[in-house]
């Protein structure tokens, strides 16, 4: 049963991994007829409503409430679906599509950094290996076989808003240990409603202060197949299934998968035209063998951890005397 849940969560991750590979090019490519803020804005209201149906079928009308817990449901939901949606939709406009999948990529990094602080536990020295491995990975293939090269061109103003995005949401998916109560569709549809909440409120202020075009009707049908891509794929499906790869493989494993993404836009490059070369296939490989190798290392080190039990009643002792 252990093995099933282990497998379907990986699953999971490899899943957002391709949804999100796409996300990058696909929402580019709406940026013509729809800014960042109104895209992002119809994504959520789509993808959230798919969550809130869901949800309500599953496990009914009471899982709706937030349990007391209701601003920090609200912040954890504004980091992870406004603030790395805006943020990386915003720097997406000055960034290549690859760079940003790359910065992307930095998520499980951040994510033990932010564990380490939270739980003031540092990480295995294997899993901080094979972070790095894989990033190293990431990397030649961005770098056509040299992983030095992504550092030469800097990231640049619209990298650092991405990358201010990831780290969003690496709090926001890390968070979810706090809501042990609460499942990987409860925690997911009520924080996507807050979140979207926040993206509403920032989109129509940036609308009344004319710092935003608005869009038409007509700008939303050109851009319809993206929305449709965006808040089912790359949300309804990808997030729901990071958040129980997260939960189940714990959050640097499930991270882990995060750098497929810029594998998936690499391949997409690929089916367009462009031939991979032996160095990129490379990376793609090592990419892949740091996250399979981290996986399992999980696994095993789980099953080689016995729970301790509880001590015995020891035998009441009986005072003798000698006379």
């Amino acid at each position: 049963m252990a093995e099933m849940k282990t497998a379907a969560a990986a699953a999971g991750g490899l899943a957002t991994a391709l949804a999100f590979g796409g996300m990058f090019t696909v929402a580019k490519s709406a940026f013509g007829h729809v800014d960042p803020f109104h895209l992002t804005l119809a994504r959520f209201a789509l993808g959230s409503a798919i969550f809130v149906i869901a949800l309500l079928a599953v496990e009914g009308r009471e899982a709706l409430r937030t349990d007391g817990k209701f601003l920090k449901l609200w912040g954890l939901g504004s980091l992870g679906f406004a603030a790395f949606n805006l943020l990386t939709y915003v720097g997406l406009q000055s960034t290549p599509a690859p760079t940003a999948s790359l910065i992307m990529a930095a998520m499980p990094a951040i994510t033990v950094v932010v564990m380490w602080a939270r739980t003031k536990k540092r990480p295995a020295g294997v899993t901080l290996g094979l972070v790095l491995l894989a990033l190293t990975g990431v990397a030649m293939v961005l770098g056509n076989g040299n992983p030095l090269v992504v550092f030469t061109g800097g990231i640049g103003a619209g990298g650092l808003s991405i990358l201010a995005g990831v780290i969003g949401w690496v709090i926001y998916t890390t968070g979810a240990a706090g809501f042990p109560t609460f499942s990987v569709l409860r925690y997911t549809a009520v924080t996507s409603v807050l979140g979207t909440l926040t993206i509403a409120i920032a989109t129509l202020s940036a609308d009344a202060l004319g710092t935003i075009p608005t869009p038409g009707v007509a700008d939303y049908t050109a851009s319809w197949w993206q929305i449709l891509y965006m808040a089912v794929p790359a949300t309804a499906v990808a997030i729901l299934a990071f958040n129980h790869a997260t939960r189940i493989l714990g959050p640097a494993n499930g991270v882990l998968f995060i750098n497929l993404v810029p594998i998936t836009s690499f391949v997409i490059e690929a089916a367009r035209g462009h031939q991979p070369t032996t160095a990129e296939l490379a990376g793609v490989a090592l990419t892949l063998a740091a996250v399979i190798a981290n996986n399992v290392y999980g696994r095993r080190t789980a099953e080689h951890v016995t729970p301790t039990p509880a001590p015995a009643d020891e035998p009441r002792k009986t005072l003798t005397t000698t006379a």
